[in-house]
């Protein structure tokens, strides 16, 4: 494939401005950001607040989402793929680090666990019964395949992650006789002991997701050409669909007419590339620039939606562990749990697994321990010593999702049903968990 860098056509002012404003139909809820900041001055409500900003982001986060992809397409194949990854969970990078900057410790950790249960267990679990029940009656297919490989080593990583949690969380049970993060997230303390582990692991961690993305990027880049093409997908359904030209439908049908024939996985080369060829993304400082703004723009809401957490809590006895594990991760990721239902529905399972697995192992692998090492520098007593209840959770959507995956690399809609079944029943439980 040649270089896009040299394919690309250079767009006037109005067709960038035009293909901005029609990347997505939720651009025009964008009309929610200025009404979230205003209602954050005039009036005290802060559930009005909360939810105006919680609606904000949501649009907002599809921009960026379109902004980090034009972005991604003015560097070669490896670098670009690299720049996306990247980027892919930005928005809930934002949030959480607006949340830890204001000391809200126990809101940053449910967020995070909250984002790795969504995508192992209600992403995934959706994907997996929509093409199962969509291909079942149909084609008659009893079962959808993809590319185990992928799927193996992300849940090998996935796992490390989840190792790296559990250590902290036992070994201040072991000092401590009772778990002392609660302490930490209510009172700012936390024992220096596990402040220390926290930050040694979370060193290793990020090393462990350099060589993760060294592994699946150039080393082993030919034994997994599925898992690259799944990133492309990715990239088709989350915000390149939109042309400067006119011909936005028929690059749309296209897409729906390739799932239909390929749905198990396999995708048409000569199609991508002619939809690239008609489809050229905007300039790199277009790109560039919309990412900063956007950037601010949800930074923002997200500074007024954290700030109203205390006043919720406060007066509708709703858990900061709740609103971080259930809320927080359809704020940065709704557009995505969206792309990943209609690319369930093409069959596309590899790129499912890039959407739900892939971006639950950068949130453990990439996101979790930045925010740790952040708050260190910031001051702030952010650990890996989640409560021992959470942990607990956390184990078994990993070996669930590890089993399922992992078997025969091949799905069904009964296996969806049961990851679905799984984090509703997590999700009862955080709904009653007491706040201290």
């Amino acid at each position: 494939m040649s270089n896009p860098t040299h394919e690309h056509k250079k767009l006037s002012l109005r067709e960038t401005l035009n293909k901005i404003i029609c990347s997505s139909r939720s651009n025009v809820f964008l009309v929610l950001v200025p009404v979230g900041y205003i209602v954050n001055y005039l009036t005290t409500n802060v559930i009005l607040i909360f939810v105006m900003n919680f609606l904000a982001i949501i649009p907002s986060a599809k921009m960026l989402k379109f902004a980090a992809i034009e972005f991604s397409h003015h560097f070669g194949e490896t670098l670009g793929s690299l720049l996306y990854i990247s980027f892919y969970n930005l928005v809930e990078l934002i949030v959480t680090i607006i949340a830890l900057v204001n000391g809200q410790i126990r809101v940053v950790q449910a967020a995070i666990l909250g984002s790795i249960f969504s995508h192992l267990l209600l992403v995934l679990g959706l994907c997996f019964l929509v093409a199962g029940v969509e291909f079942y009656f149909k084609k008659n297919e009893l079962e959808q395949a993809f590319n185990s490989t992928a799927a193996q080593m992300s849940s090998s990583v996935m796992t490390l992650a989840c190792i790296s949690l559990v250590i902290p969380a036992a070994f201040s049970l072991l000092i401590n006789g009772n778990y002392n993060a609660s302490n930490a997230s209510n009172n700012n303390v936390a024992d220096p002991k596990i402040l220390y582990i926290s930050y040694g692991t979370s060193m290793v961690l990020l090393i462990i997701y350099a060589l993760f993305l060294c592994f699946k990027l150039k080393t082993h880049k030919s034994m997994l050409e599925e898992y690259e093409i799944a990133i492309k997908e990715v990239k088709e359904e989350t915000g390149e669909k939109m042309s400067v030209d006119g011909q936005t439908i028929e690059s749309e049908e296209n897409g729906e007419h390739n799932g239909e024939h390929e749905h198990n996985g396999e995708y048409n080369g000569e199609h991508m590339d002619e939809k690239r060829k008609i489809d050229h993304p905007i300039s790199i400082v277009a790109a560039l620039t919309l990412l900063i703004i956007m950037t601010v723009i949800i930074g923002f809401s997200a500074e007024f939606l954290v700030k109203s957490i205390e006043g919720i809590v406060e007066s509708h006895e709703i858990s900061k562990t709740f609103i971080g594990i259930i809320l927080f991760p359809m704020v940065g990721h709704g557009a995505k749990y969206v792309a990943s239902l209609r690319t369930a529905r093409r069959g596309e399972m590899n790129a499912v697994i890039i959407i739900s697995v892939g971006s639950a192992t950068q949130t453990a692998l990439f996101i979790t321990p930045i925010l740790v090492l952040l708050g260190w520098i910031i001051n702030q007593p952010m650990s890996l010593a989640f409560l021992p209840f959470e942990t607990i959770c956390l184990f078994i959507a990993v070996v669930l999702k590890n089993y399922l995956v992992q078997v025969h690399g091949k799905s069904n809609w009964l296996e969806g049903a049961l990851l679905i079944a799984t984090y509703l029943i997590i999700a009862v439980a955080f709904f009653f968990y007491p706040e201290h």
